[in-house]
């Protein structure tokens, strides 16, 4: 016999929070909403959360309209599906609360962030499936995950608490879907999610029994091969390297780095198993711009994977004395200049991030220069403001003593007390001081300036990297561990993490690597959850690690 529960399994939780559809009829859009956020953590370790309101909107229902499972499907395979910073589903439903009066059936237009292209998970044709016969269902909620349902329930359906449901009454009620996350067979039950809130069931789930006659003959559809998209991973990587959405698995590892004056675009081709690392260009060898590109760099650069349609971003030092902001637009496949900004003589690589504030979200850069102070600056994305959009500018020059500044800035979830949708959160940096320590800032979106709030470690030779991983956090509501690598003196590498659900101290983990001048690039991966990490050593080379449950080993030199 045998008993699954997605909720927890292998030591982690892989479902996200409850939600409440209110009075609303649009529980298929909840229960689709539930099968993608579950099989994008599932299958990338990434807790995601996605928009009930763009799917219910997107597929021009209003709140007293039933749709299904399979209307859902094909809309998320032609537009994909946004997260609800993009549109919320509290902005949904107060735009229909309540039906029309009669002759009046004009509906409300979906009207998403401008970069909602770019902020969207997105499946191919055909990545659903519908199973209708019990054993077949259990095998693939045991070896893939959960499954979508729609039914029609009794009337009863509603008191169910602690209780494996049967029904009382044969009267039936309205159509009705849910999630389900798992099955007993010792005691002969499903597992449900439902979206009636938290006091529905045991915190919003329920037990229906085998013998209640309601989900063995009915269809479940499952769900395979999901791409998320980077905004949900923003928190997650930092520096060179970034894990996007290209490849087989949709998951391929993209490094930046400086050869001579020139930045290269390497990547690992996560779907061959031997995962090696292949320049861009190495196989189309007449492509020379996007071998190499930009041959004014001093450093390597600082990457992001916007949401403007995806494009890669990348700030860097250049030999203009300035940093330079460049990128890929996916939509031509050029490398395209942006401009030069920031304060003369800046040092080190910038920490650079798309931030909270505004849609789309506007891009974060603090860099430190010769003087021992770090800069923060800022490109509003969006309108209105009071500096130009798309115009870098100063917002705030902050610490002193610092000797190394890297790509240690994070957008954090930590402040967002209100909504997710509607709290800006804070933003984090740790630099090295002249000391050796390490130097950590924050500043809340909304707030005047930056605050030193502690310092921690010793002997530390190089900049930092930063990231706000998933450790920590039970589900999508939660608030993940800050995880940090840094230099040493030795030529090794400290990692420290921070928890962050009740934020307590800096934490030392583990030291390791020989050979090692600074740390350029930082990621939580979704082999697992493991750390992946870029390094470059003091003969000029990069050298990946990687960090898995037994902790931290070599990978291959990259170039």
């Amino acid at each position: 016999m045998t008993n699954i529960d997605w909720r927890s399994r292998f030591g982690r939780g892989w479902i996200t929070s409850v939600r409440d559809q209110g009075g609303s009829q649009n529980c298929w859009a909840f229960a689709t909403i539930a099968l993608y956020e579950a099989m994008i953590r599932i299958e990338h370790c990434l807790w995601a959360r996605r928009s009930e309101g763009d799917l219910a909107r997107g597929t021009g229902k209003q709140a007293w309209d039933l749709g299904n499972i399979g209307e859902g499907t094909i809309f998320v395979e032609r537009y994909g599906l946004a997260d609800p910073d993009c549109f919320p589903w509290g902005e949904a439903a107060a735009m229909y609360t309540a039906k029309p009066h009669a002759g009046d059936l004009r509906a409300t237009p979906l009207s998403p962030t401008p970069d909602r292209a770019g902020r969207t998970m997105r499946i191919v044709a055909g990545a659903n499936v519908t199973l209708t016969e019990p054993a077949r269902k259990r095998q693939w909620i045991d070896l893939v995950g959960p499954m979508a349902v729609m039914l029609v329930p009794p009337v009863d359906f509603g008191s169910l608490h602690d209780g494996i449901y049967k029904p009382t009454t044969t009267v039936k009620g309205g159509a009705h879907a849910l999630l389900v996350v798992g099955f007993n067979d010792d005691e002969r039950y499903w597992i449900v999610k439902n979206s009636w809130g938290t006091t529905w069931g045991v915190g919003g789930y329920g037990k229906v029994s085998y013998d209640a006659g309601l989900l063995e003959d009915v269809g479940f559809t499952g769900l395979r091969g999901t791409n998320p998209d980077p905004w949900a991973k923003r928190r997650l990587r930092t520096g060179a390297l970034v894990q996007g959405g290209n490849g087989a698995l949709r998951n391929n590892f993209e490094l930046f780095v400086k050869v001579g004056s020139n930045l290269e675009h390497w990547y690992r081709e996560n779907a061959d198993s031997k995962m090696p690392w292949i320049r861009v260009g190495t196989v189309r060898s007449v492509d020379k711009y996007r071998d190499t590109f930009h041959d004014d760099a001093l450093d390597c650069p600082a990457a992001i994977q916007s949401t403007f349609n995806r494009d890669f971003e990348l700030v860097y030092r250049s030999n203009y004395r300035k940093l330079r902001h460049v990128y890929y637009d996916q939509s031509s496949g050029w490398w395209n200049d942006a401009t030069l900004f920031g304060p003369t003589d800046p040092v080190g690589i910038p920490g650079f991030v798309q931030s909270n504030r505004g849609a789309p979200g506007d891009f974060e850069v603090v860099v430190v220069t010769q003087d021992g102070r770090a800069h923060h600056l800022t490109k509003h994305n969006s309108a209105p403001w009071t500096h130009t959009p798309g115009e870098w500018y100063e917002r705030q020059v902050f610490g002193d003593g610092i000797a190394f500044g890297g790509p240690s800035l994070v957008q954090s979830k930590l402040g967002m007390t209100g909504s997710p949708e509607n709290e800006q959160g804070e933003l984090h940096y740790v630099c090295t001081a002249v000391d050796g320590q390490l130097l950590h800032f924050r500043r809340a979106l909304a707030a005047i300036g930056w605050t030193l709030i502690g310092t921690f470690g010793q002997n530390a030779t190089g900049a930092p990297c930063l990231i706000e991983s998933t450790y920590g956090a039970g589900d999508d509501a939660g608030i993940g561990n800050f995880e940090l690598c840094v230099p040493i003196a030795g030529g090794q590498i400290e990692h420290w993490w921070r928890y962050n659900s009740s934020p307590g101290p800096w934490n030392r983990s583990a030291v390791f690597g020989t050979g090692i001048r600074r740390v350029i690039g930082l990621l939580q991966s979704t082999y697992g959850t493991n750390l992946e990490l870029i390094a470059e050593r003091t003969d000029g080379q990069y050298q990946h690690y990687w960090r898995g449950t037994s902790g931290w080993s070599a990978g291959p030199l990259v170039t």
